[in-house]
């Protein structure tokens, strides 16, 4: 069974790994994988802002051609820790209104919107992305990062998404997306594949073609989609791939597991559980990373 909520409140071990993370990276308020070009340094906060900026950017072009132009609300739909909407305000302007199912996750983001004062131009609300206590058409602008691949019914989401959108609405959107004919290659591919959805408890994933599928059934024409998998999961792999190789000597192993738990209160044994699933669903293709910019029709 999934816990997602477990994950991201620090009562589940998989959340070990945020954690570790958290040496490097500020993961109480972003939680998405980066995006790096070659000769960015991804372990670190700017690699989360990059992905964001990105996101961002192709949604305000659409945005400035389409008929709400003078509207900047944005909706962030599960909203994890609120730094990309605080960095929406910060940096673009928006008026942006988070929603998310997770209490740790809403109250961490309404703490960061006021720790950096972009509230109230930037606040938070419990609710669950496939039945947004909004009214219908109520925002010209929606995006959700990283959050669907734990949705139970992505397709369920996108109409959702689409039914709070105004008619002319801009929205984007970065998941996660499995590779079909890698992932059920063999037994082993499926027990891999099985293995990397329950380490980041995630239900299920959706391929590049079903979610284009989803997004025209559910009134949202897809302007534009790329895959950027070499930008953070590849690089993510390589990161894997050192920490399991340092992680081979046991006195070493044994030191930064007093070391880690004392320095963040993680338990070194989970995060490498996480990681080795990780890696062996990467390492063969298995995993792609998509953005997707859609309007409503």
């Amino acid at each position: 069974m999934s816990d997602v909520h477990g994950q991201y409140s620090y009562t589940n071990p998989h959340a070990d790994l945020y954690l570790y993370l958290s040496q490097w990276s500020d993961m109480e308020s972003y939680l998405n994988v980066g995006y790096s070009r070659p000769g960015q340094y991804h372990l670190h906060t700017s690699s989360h802002l990059r992905l964001i900026n990105r996101l961002a950017e192709g949604l305000l072009q659409l945005h400035a051609v389409g008929p709400h132009a003078d509207d900047n609300r944005l909706l962030d739909v599960a909203s994890g820790r609120g730094g990309a909407a605080v960095h929406a305000r910060q940096r673009f302007g928006l008026q942006v209104t988070g929603v998310d199912i997770t209490p740790y996750n809403a109250r961490r983001a309404a703490s960061n919107a006021r720790e950096n004062a972009a509230w109230p131009a930037v606040r938070f609300n419990m609710g669950n992305s496939m039945r947004l206590p909004l009214a219908d058409g109520s925002y010209p602008l929606v995006w959700s990062i990283e959050s669907p691949a734990h949705f139970p019914n992505k397709p369920a989401f996108l109409a959702e998404v689409a039914r709070v959108l105004k008619s002319g609405g801009a929205f984007t959107f970065a998941d996660l997306l499995v590779v079909d004919n890698v992932a059920t290659a063999s037994l082993e591919n499926r027990q891999i594949y099985a293995d990397f959805l329950r380490t980041w408890d995630v239900p299920y994933l959706e391929t590049l073609s079903s979610y284009k599928t989803a997004l025209y059934n559910a009134g949202l024409e897809l302007k534009h989609t790329e895959i950027v998998t070499r930008y953070n999961l590849d690089i993510l792999n390589r990161d894997c791939a050192l920490f399991l190789w340092l992680s081979k000597p046991r006195w070493l192993y044994n030191s930064y597991k007093r070391y880690l738990r004392w320095r963040t209160g993680a338990n070194l044994d989970n995060v490498y559980q996480h990681v080795l699933a990780s890696h062996r669903a990467l390492k063969l293709g298995m995993i792609d990373y998509g953005l997707f910019w859609a309007v409503k029709v």
